[in-house]
């Protein structure tokens, strides 16, 4: 009999490590928000976080390697279109309903509302650089994957009319629900009157 695989707990310096990698992700995260990419120092990151320039190149070779990171780490704190409708009793809600519980429950954005200006801004800073373009290409193509698969479900189960495009709609509201977001952000909209916006405006999309 096989024995069974124990899964082996950190060492204290993986944990350290861990910790680290965390605090100057989440860091740059809000600084590149607050700040903007182009202004952001590397000095503007490690700041407050208890940790020094040393620990910081010990994780990523250069700023715009440290974006990347905060990219992916934004993309694992999203629950995922995939696990969207597991233990969902979607039987007495309405399009409305589900959109809303969508944007409330897939991208929690911890006030970060906006976040494409900062990487329109890394794309400007880089886009002389062929993998920059790439790389940015193959993001947006996951998203659009991802949600076309979602408005595929929303057809399959009578919310949304089973002829029209998902992959258009997927782009449609990619567009709309980003957009919105950044306008509310040049322009300091109220919060909330954005997300009710984006939550109406999404529901009109899917339901023409």
């Amino acid at each position: 009999m096989a024995s069974e695989k124990r899964e082996i707990p950190p060492t204290a310096w993986q944990a350290k490590r861990e910790a680290s990698y965390e605090a100057l992700v989440r860091s740059a995260m809000f600084r590149f928000y607050e700040k903007g990419y182009a202004a952001t120092r590397v000095e503007d990151i490690v700041a407050g976080t208890g940790y020094t320039s040393g620990a910081f190149y010990f994780h990523f070779k250069n700023k715009s390697d440290c974006f990347w990171h905060v990219v992916d780490y934004r993309q694992r704190r999203r629950r995922g279109w995939n696990a969207f409708w597991e233990g969902l009793d979607s039987s007495q809600m309405s399009l409305e309903d589900i959109v809303r519980y969508a944007q409330a429950g897939l991208t929690p954005d911890e006030g970060l509302s906006g976040w494409t200006l900062v990487m329109s801004e890394h794309f400007q800073q880089h886009r002389d650089d062929p993998g920059v373009a790439e790389r940015f290409a193959r993001l947006c193509e996951g998203w659009i994957r991802a949600q076309t698969a979602f408005v595929s479900e929303l057809q399959h189960r009578g919310w949304v009319n089973p002829s029209r495009d998902p992959e258009i709609l997927a782009m449609q509201l990619l567009s709309f629900i980003e957009g919105l977001a950044v306008h509310g952000v040049v322009f300091s909209l109220d919060a909330e009157a954005v997300r009710h916006a984006q939550v109406d405006g999404a529901v009109r999309l899917l339901s023409d």
